[in-house]
């Protein structure tokens, strides 16, 4: 090959990677100094949920925020424990992912009090608390909801008074 032609390769490649450099700096800060545009803000609208299908002591999953929520009909033996908190304590609502690689939760067999992390073994109280085994673990996120009367919850918006 001669030097005219390495020399023609050479000049060809710089100048790709200039313009391509220029192009990826154009994008960068497009995006770091233009707001984000409103039409990709996504409303989210609540899920209405009837009680009455879940039976004591199981777990009802529904999507609302691109999430797994969860309702937990809590077991009678979660319920006395909870009885001394001023709120509902037949249900528990809560996003179904614990642990530090958000596995879905199950009721503990064992004591019917708690709830276990499938995947780590993790243990929340009927609340949704850790239970310090691993202090990393955060408690689990409870979505906004509200009840109206005693067979209906209304997931993704907060009760206004």
């Amino acid at each position: 090959m001669t030097n005219n032609k390495k020399q023609l390769y050479r000049t060809i490649v710089k100048s790709l990677s200039f313009v391509g450099l220029i192009i990826l700096s154009y994008f960068l800060l497009r995006s770091a100094l233009l707001p984000p545009t409103p039409q990709k803000i996504q409303i989210i609208k609540p899920v209405t949920v009837d009680l009455t299908t879940i039976r004591e002591g199981s777990i009802k999953i529904i999507r609302w925020n691109h999430s797994n929520i969860a309702i937990l009909h809590r077991p009678k033996e979660m319920q006395q424990k909870l009885k001394k908190s001023g709120e509902n304590i037949k249900y528990f609502v809560f996003n179904n992912a614990g642990g530090d690689i958000n596995c879905p939760l199950s009721i503990n067999q064992t004591t019917k009090i708690t709830l276990k992390d499938i995947c780590s073994g993790y243990l929340y109280d009927g609340l949704g608390k850790v239970i310090k085994q691993n202090t990393k673990v955060q408690n689990l996120i409870i979505p906004p909801h509200h009840f109206i009367g005693q067979n209906t919850l209304i997931v993704g918006e907060e009760k206004t008074d």
